[in-house]
Order: structure tokens, then sequence, then C-alpha cells
């Protein structure tokens, strides 16, 4: 089989999920695949031995302090939205015509489908975020709400050329990305909540004491696990404040931060005590596994494991960023989360929430239907199972 892989590159989540799709196959038949991303997923995936085919990269303008800038992102002509786009879509095609692949496997990223459709090849999607939202400012209303309506009929129709549209998220009453998926009846028909893509499933690895002993933790005290994801700019400023927040509860809590840098290998960057920071940690489902309570940015694959794994998680949304925000504020309402926001973010309530989420059995009750929920559901067999059957192969 020849799969075109066509994950976005924003973050590292959606290679991830591309990557235990490409293992599967690999399991049960001969598998030449190409991914086809930019920026950090484009990294990520070289750094595993992938190949690659580099596009140009879609990006959109930060603050200093980690917030989405939504003005520039809007309107200024220097970012090239149209451009990058235009240029995108050649690469696809150009990509897709030297490879001639038997499948196209998009990750969130709607030109690869366009691509894909064009040149008659079968494809699918997988998605949890089927429209946007522009965070509502005064100055911006109107062109706020003008975008959310664009965005939704010209993205809707392009998804939908996709043979499969796989969500990769619980169904009800545990879906996160509820709010990101509210879409016309002739667009659901589509859509196919399908659970948690794992590279692991939790009960194949050892138990969590045996993990915090292998990883050189102590077992009768809390340990926090932060996963600093999104761009580098979304990570610099909130590692920055979590190395500090945590380094004044080192007596009270374990800790260990990852900055998900890859490209730096498993270097400790910080050794204080009970405190321990890398830049990159290979094994993460082991750290989520060893850990009592998970510190997010909101990103949906991690929000995803956390739940799977059973992990309540204190969620702090990266600012302007509206999908991740909609996932926090749901995953609260499901009661696996606390949230705090980033300019809430001091060391009383840190340490309120922390301790909130150790001691409220609520918590607790709700990931461990989740994670028995998760124990259910074979995502990456049905998405695996899917791409078979539209490939020729199954």
């Amino acid at each position: 089989m020849r799969a075109y892989f066509a994950p976005c590159g924003i973050g590292l989540g959606h290679v991830s999920r591309c990557v235990s799709i490409l293992h599967k196959l690999r399991e049960e038949e001969d598998v030449k695949a190409i991914f086809a991303t930019y920026a950090e997923g484009l990294n990520y995936a070289r750094e595993l031995g992938l190949r690659t085919y580099a596009i140009p990269e879609l990006k959109y303008a930060m603050k200093p302090w980690g917030e989405i800038d939504v003005e520039r992102t809007l309107m200024d002509p220097g970012l090239k939205v149209i451009d990058i786009i235009s240029r995108q879509a050649a690469h696809d095609l150009k990509g897709m015509l030297a490879l001639r692949p038997d499948i196209v496997i998009s990750d969130t990223r709607a030109v690869a489908l366009l691509a894909a459709a064009s040149l008659g090849i079968p494809s699918i999607c997988i998605l949890n975020q089927f429209r946007a939202y522009v965070p509502r400012r005064k100055r911006l209303l109107r062109l706020s709400k003008l975008a959310d309506a664009g965005f939704l009929a010209i993205m809707g129709s392009i998804w939908s050329l996709a043979h499969h549209i796989f969500v990769p998220d619980y169904p009800d009453p545990f879906t996160i990305c509820r709010g990101n998926i509210e879409v016309p009846e002739y667009f659901r028909k589509k859509l196919r909540l399908v659970g948690p893509i794992l590279a692991r499933r939790p009960e194949e690895l050892p138990s969590q004491e045996e993990l915090k002993e292998e990883l050189g933790f102590e077992e009768g005290k809390p340990l926090i696990f932060v996963s600093a994801s999104g761009t580098k700019e979304e990570r610099a400023y909130f590692v920055k404040m979590m190395v500090r927040l945590l380094s004044c509860l080192k007596n009270e809590f374990q800790a260990v931060i990852s900055l998900s840098e890859p490209h730096k290998g498993e270097r400790v960057l910080k050794h204080d005590g009970g405190l321990r920071v890398f830049y990159w940690v290979e094994d993460y489902l082991a750290y989520l596994k060893a850990c009592d309570i998970a510190i997010l940015r909101g990103g949906h694959s991690s929000i995803m494991q956390c739940m799977a794994y059973g992990k309540p998680m204190l969620l702090v949304p990266t600012p302007s960023h509206t999908e991740k925000m909609m996932n926090a504020l749901r995953a609260r309402e499901v009661g696996v989360a606390k949230v705090l926001l980033q300019r809430e973010l001091e060391l009383r309530k840190l340490k309120e929430a922390l301790g909130d989420l150790l001691e409220d059995k609520r918590y607790r009750r709700a990931v461990r239907k989740a994670y028995k929920m998760a124990s259910n559901l074979n995502a990456v067999g049905e998405i695996v199972k899917a791409v078979k059957e539209l490939a020729g192969s199954g």
C-alpha cells in the first residue's frame, strides 16, 4: 500500500495520531508512507525517521505571552494566508502525483483533501475541529462573525470531500470536542466518533507504582506531569510560569515538565529536588501513567490520552485559542478537569486546584468512567479497517 499522510504541522499531536495509524497498518501489510507536513510537525516526523515531504508553513501570529494575536492573524497581509494555502495545494498535488498513493490520510489538513479529490484518490480525515470560532473582540466583532460563518461554509464543504471523517473522541456523555463539531445535519452523517487514538493502551504498561519506582520518583508523594503542547511561542511562556510555581511546591509535590522539544532528546534542563524539567520525554505514556495529575494546555489529543489513562487534569488553555478553551470548558463540564485561565495562574490558586483534584473523589470517579469507556473503544482499529478498504487491500 502507498499512503500519503497529511497531518497539520502545528504542534506534535496530529503527527503522533498519524504515526499510531501507520504502525498498526504496518503490522498487517507492507506500507510505503510519506508524511507531508510543515513546521514542528515536519521536524518531529523527521526525528522519528519517517519519509517526509515539506509543505509551505501555515501559521498564526502570537503575542510574547503565548496568546494568539487574532487581529494580526486576520488582517496582517504579511502572513500571506491565501498565498500559503495556494502553495500548499500545489505541493500536495505534486507530492501525490509523484507517490501515486492508494489512500490519502489527512489529520486536520484540508488542502490535502482538495488535492486528493481533484486527482480521484480516496481519502479519510481525522478531525476534532470541524469549525473554528474567532474570539470576540469589540473592534473585530463583525469580522469575527463573518470569519466564523465563512469558515463553516467553506471548510465544511472541504472536510466533506473525505470518504470518512473520524473524530478521535468519546461518544456521549464524554465527548470533549462537542462544541467544535456542531455542524449541519448533512455534514454530520459522515462523522464517526471512534474514541481516543492511543499508541499504547494503559494495560500494556506496568502499574503506576512500578512506573514511579522505575522513573525514580517517591511512591507516597503526588506526582504532577506537565506537558507543554502547542507552538514554540505558546510553550515558552507557559513553561516559564510552571517552573517558577512548581519550584515553590516541591516539598508537597513531585513534578516533571516536558518542553516538547523532541529534537533535543531526553536531556534534563533542570533537576531541583522533586522537580525535573526535560526537553523531551521519550516515553510520554509511561510518565502519564505514573503521574497523579496532569497539567495541560487544553490540546485535544492530550486530554484524550489523560482520560483514557484515568488521570484528572488541570487545564490552562492558551489565551485566545478558542478550540483549546472549548476543550477545557467541556472537560470541566464532564468532571475530569479543573480550569485556570492563564491570567489567573498564581501560587495560591495552583495549590488549591491541585489539592481539589487529589482530594475530591468526583474527579477520580469521572476519569475512572472515561477510562472504562476507552477500554471498549478501538479508534486505531476502526481507522485502519477503513483505510484498507478504501485502498483496496481490506
